[in-house]
């Protein structure tokens, strides 16, 4: 159905139109504090809003790996799905060769193992937009090339938004990519120009 943003208000910046219609991988970008994961709060639900109007069909967050509950496992997890969720998510630990860590508690994985988990998590849920904070973040270039070519796969049927503080895995992954500044969210036409306004420190390290 698309993402719907109007004259949405958060702190700090102006008022927010954008649209995106079609499905597909699309970054948003912004300096550290600037707002990235209060925008992504509302629209996933987990923070109110006094101005505007959000149209985007059901919502998946996970904003942060060390959020998982350490004493469980993943199993624990995925019982939270529906069947077909839970068929999606056992056919992802196979092709990502998490089954070797699956019985081990979450408190003991690795952040690769984390990583990889919320990968699996988050491409299992059913919905309409998907927002990802760090995709490739702690895997090796191995697992990498795997999660990317179900990354096209999960982009066929719905909105990804994907965040990171790697300039260059955003240019090379992403359809479109978006600044967040006090300005509001633009397009980036100039990956360049985007790193000064962004800072190179926080770009890329």
């Amino acid at each position: 159905m698309g993402l719907k943003i109007k004259n949405l208000k958060i702190p700090d910046i102006s008022p927010l139109d954008f649209e995106i219609v079609e499905n597909g991988l699309y970054g948003v970008i912004g300096r550290n504090g600037i707002g990235k994961s209060t925008l992504f709060g509302i629209l996933s639900g987990e923070i109110g809003f006094s101005q505007g109007k959000i149209e985007s069909g059901r919502v998946a967050y996970l904003p942060d790996v060390e959020s998982f509950e350490e004493s469980l496992k993943m199993k624990d997890y995925f019982e939270l799905l529906k069947t077909k969720e839970k068929d999606k998510a056992k056919a992802l630990v196979s092709i990502f060769g998490a089954d070797t860590f699956q019985k081990k508690r979450i408190g003991q994985f690795s952040l690769g193992m984390k990583q990889l988990f919320a990968t699996i998590l988050s491409f299992s849920i059913d919905c309409d937009l998907l927002i990802i904070d760090e995709l490739f973040s702690g895997l090796d270039v191995s697992k990498k090339a795997l999660v990317y070519e179900e990354v096209k796969k999960v982009v066929q049927e719905k909105i990804v938004l994907l965040t990171s503080h790697n300039l260059k895995e955003i240019e090379h992954f992403c359809n479109q990519t978006y600044l967040l500044s006090e300005s509001g969210l633009n397009l980036v036409t100039d990956f360049d120009e985007a790193a000064k306004e962004i800072g190179y420190m926080d770009v890329f390290f």
